[in-house]
């Protein structure tokens, strides 16, 4: 598969995103420098000591030396304390540690003394298995990014044609409901019905992907008599799915009323994750983010930011960090006001 690779390392902030040969958002990435070096990652070679068995013996806690303690999936005979090597099989999210399975290692290999990194991926876990067949930075791609970024926090999306699904995530299951609105379209019911679920298997695909979204789905989509017709949206479904991951899921055939069940494997972490920083912090990168594409579009003119309290003084706490950074990208022309109001969205603007 075909994909253009954009890339945006802002201040505070780097993140990442694939396009498809449509120019649509598939994949996101996002991670904070104060994130780096903290947590487990994908495909990380990593030595981890090992603390307790989880629950039911089938496996241990691992002390990883960074973020929460891996869960090792294995039933090789293990010594309490010991340090293994492991390779990170899918990073941790919401109140979940990443999931972990025995490297390989050499009799050769140096142990060290505890628990840390050992070797990075062989290749971007991001990018395997796609052609990028352009690589986009600066202020084009920091836009595709913002666009993609507000797509993938949408709840209801709007399907070509007409109609829309609305994705809902609960604490085991993602459901996704597939609604024809306003869609005009074949007279025919079942012919209307087949075009619309065929857009939203494919759209739904998408979402999937883009939001890094793992674990039990359930999508209902519109009824439709012929079996033929449930194979055929379930068919686009699957594949669309797998070219976007571009590994298989386990997608099961539509029920007569028209809910198709699908797992899908946990790997990266899911973009909610990634954006789950304190809301201070939060508001406070998009400000920073904010100050440098207004320091790009205005050169010379004098940047104001306004941000909560809680922001500024995070700013204020943190400056070791970011300002030395900005200013030698925009130069040192910005002025940071606070106001009294709970953490939200900054205002920035040149004078």
């Amino acid at each position: 598969m075909k994909a253009t690779l954009c890339i945006d390392d802002a201040v505070g902030e780097y993140r990442r995103a694939l396009l498809d040969s449509d120019g649509k958002p598939f994949r996101l990435e996002i991670e904070r420098w104060n994130e780096r070096g903290h947590r487990a990652k994908l495909d990380e070679i990593r030595w981890g000591r090992a603390k307790a068995r989880t629950p039911g013996n089938r496996g241990w806690f691992v002390d990883l030396g960074a973020g929460p303690d891996g869960i090792l999936e294995t039933r090789a005979v293990v010594v309490e304390g010991a340090l293994l090597g492991v390779r990170v099989k899918s990073e941790a999210w919401s109140d979940k540690g990443p999931v972990l399975s025995m490297a390989d290692m050499p009799a050769s290999v140096a142990r060290p003394d505890k628990p840390g990194l050992h070797g990075k991926p062989t290749e971007d876990p991001f990018v395997i298995g796609l052609e990028i067949v352009e690589t986009v930075s600066g202020a084009n791609a920091r836009e595709r990014i913002d666009a993609a970024m507000e797509e993938a926090t949408q709840r209801v999306i709007v399907l070509p044609g007409g109609g829309d699904i609305a994705l809902d995530q609960t604490r085991g299951l993602t459901v996704v409901d597939v609604d024809s609105g306003a869609r005009i379209g074949e007279a025919d019911p079942e012919s209307f019905a087949l075009n619309l679920n065929i857009a939203a298997a494919a759209e739904a695909a998408r979402q999937i992907s883009l939001r890094g979204i793992g674990g039990l789905l359930a999508i209902d989509f519109v009824g439709m008599q012929q079996p033929r017709n449930r194979r055929s949206v379930v068919d686009t479904f699957r594949k669309t799915l797998a070219g976007y991951l571009r590994r298989a899921s386990e997608v099961l055939d539509m029920s007569t009323l028209g809910v198709c069940e699908a797992a899908v494997a946990r790997r990266a972490r899911p973009l909610a994750a990634g954006l789950n920083a304190p809301r201070a912090e939060r508001e406070a990168l998009d400000a920073l983010r904010m100050l440098e594409t207004a320091g790009w579009n205005a050169r010379g003119s004098r940047l104001h930011a306004r941000l909560s309290v809680e922001a500024s003084n995070w700013l204020e706490a943190n400056a070791s960090v970011w300002n030395d950074p900005l200013a030698s990208r925009i130069g040192t022309r910005w002025t940071i006001e606070s106001e009294q109001r709970p953490p939200g969205q900054p205002k920035v603007w040149s004078v």
